[in-house]
């Protein structure tokens, strides 16, 4: 197994003495939109003492609205994105047409969530939360999601992304309760496992519900439980 340092985003600062087997591909930057939420279920540890001081710790399944940041590849002639050099491009125009529709625009350079390895025929970037190895001469990667969804909390309660508007929970509990799926899984209920399915629907949306009532009276602590 070979494994592969990433390099500084920009301007490229170290040597890499192996070539990714991998073909090059654009950067990236990630974008978010105030409207963009998904619901994600934690487990989350909860300390008690007793009266005679003794520490108790038990897990609680807990379920959290969390930003949907998503990614955009930088390709010429894609998006509005100008053509510098080859397949180099500008997306200035882009980030400034994205912000004006309010999106949130996170500079890679800012927020150091790209990695970048040189691979035969240019670069291969791929975001920090992708673990990369290289096994019989074949790329592996794996996607670290509760890592990737850990920073964007954090982006959240660092205030990156505003203040959370609890107006777009509240249109995602109604999509839920109003989707199709629920109600073709309501006429099937009773096969055990489409009703199996139906109950995790309904625990996600009493689930989704019990988030926005605790959010009103907690506010942004509410998130403090994540680790």
């Amino acid at each position: 197994m070979q494994n592969f340092n990433p390099q500084a985003w920009q301007p490229i600062q170290q040597t890499q003495t192996n070539l990714l087997p991998a073909k090059p591909n654009h950067p990236f930057y990630y974008k978010w939109h105030p409207s963009a939420w998904q619901f994600v279920y934690r487990d989350i540890v909860i300390s008690k003492k007793s009266k005679d001081k003794e520490e108790t710790t038990t897990s609680i399944r807990k379920g959290f609205f969390v930003p949907h940041i998503r990614m955009e590849r930088i390709i010429p002639g894609v998006n509005g994105v100008h053509q510098i050099n080859g397949e180099l491009g500008n997306p200035s125009s882009r980030i400034g047409s994205l912000q004006q529709q309010g999106w949130v625009y996170l500079d890679p350079q800012r927020y150091d969530y790209m990695h970048v390895y040189q691979c035969r025929g240019g670069k291969y970037h791929t975001p920090k939360f992708n673990s990369i190895k290289v096994v019989a001469g074949q790329l592996i990667e794996k996607f670290d999601k509760v890592a990737f969804e850990n920073w964007c909390i954090s982006l959240l309660m660092g205030g990156v992304l505003g203040q959370p508007e609890p107006h777009f929970w509240n249109l995602l509990v109604h999509q839920k309760e109003s989707a199709r799926s629920m109600e073709q899984l309501a006429k099937m209920q009773h096969i055990p496992e489409k009703k199996a399915d139906l109950d995790i629907m309904y625990q996600t949306i009493k689930d989704m519900k019990l988030f926005c009532a605790e959010f009103e009276k907690s506010g942004m602590s509410i998130y403090a439980d994540i680790k």
